[in-house]
């Protein structure tokens, strides 16, 4: 269950007791290692907010794995040891929750999809419907499980239909098509183009912050970028052996310092977050 008004001046709540528990846990953190699953789309930010907790928190590790957001979770209801679950869908992180793999999430900050293109736009590419040009090498998600196949469509379709070319939509997916067999994911999309194996792609504008220095990005209206249904969240699983730790990192991504790093590394963060499920009393006082 998603809070309203009401609960979310609980989440605010919720927020600045996390920051507390934060600040003491810092003062005198002992060795731990903390297991971050995390969608492959955080990345960027993921390795950022690694750096900065590591240097505040002496003796603690943070170990981050990244994948699909659907097979994190799957591993995570196998029972495997994960002590920050952060998919790019709240949907999935309720999914733990309602399964009693977790007893609370938080959404925590948003995305969108962005066109990237080989360093300098040699192909001078302006909009989605000059990826449909002859001669163009397209790359994109194509992983059956991978929330981004479906969103990079969706985006695609979003777009041409904004510049009057909907028809050009198809010609774009028949120059990368889906096999099953070779799924390609966010990382390999955005290393198609920055080897210049492929001219453009589409992906998350996180991810593409992380390879900046490798790719041109182009941005698109907020109407056609799916920033309102990209959404990132974050949980502290059932199989976590660190949880009092790993609920402090939680602090620290929602925390000023923490959304800093989210802001400048393509992760608009979500102020106030939002909360679900049953929220720890000693969080919520």
């Amino acid at each position: 269950m998603t809070f309203g008004f009401e609960s979310r001046i609980r989440a605010a709540a919720f927020i600045g007791a996390l920051g507390l528990g934060m600040s003491a846990f810092a003062g005198g953190a002992a060795a731990a290692t903390l297991e971050v699953f995390h969608a492959d789309s955080l990345g960027g930010p993921m390795r950022e907010l690694k750096q900065a907790f590591e240097a505040k928190n002496a003796g603690v590790t943070i170990n981050l794995t990244s994948s699909t957001s659907r097979q994190l979770a799957d591993r995570i209801l196998k029972g495997e040891t994960c002590d920050v679950f952060a998919p790019s869908s709240p949907k999935i992180a309720a999914e733990l929750v309602e399964k009693g793999a977790a007893a609370w999430s938080v959404i925590f900050s948003a995305n969108e999809m962005v066109v990237i293109t080989a360093k300098g736009n040699p192909h001078k590419i302006a909009k989605v419907a000059d990826l449909a040009v002859p001669g163009i090498k397209f790359a994109r998600v194509t992983g059956e499980k991978d929330l981004g196949t479906g969103r990079s469509v969706e985006f695609l379709h979003r777009a041409a239909k904004l510049e009057g070319k909907p028809e050009a939509v198809q010609k774009i997916l028949d120059k990368a098509p889906a096999d099953p067999q070779k799924p390609n994911s966010v990382p390999m999309t955005v290393r198609a183009v920055s080897d210049g194996t492929a001219d453009a792609g589409v992906v998350y504008y996180s991810a593409a912050i992380a390879g900046k220095d490798k790719v041109e990005i182009i941005r698109f209206p907020a109407s056609v970028n799916l920033s309102e249904a990209i959404q990132n969240a974050a949980a502290v699983p059932g199989t976590a052996k660190q949880p009092k730790e790993a609920t402090a990192f939680v602090a620290f991504i929602l925390s000023p310092e923490g959304q800093k790093i989210l802001a400048s590394t393509g992760q608009p963060p979500v102020v106030p977050a939002i909360g679900s499920g049953k929220l720890p009393p000693e969080l919520t006082r």
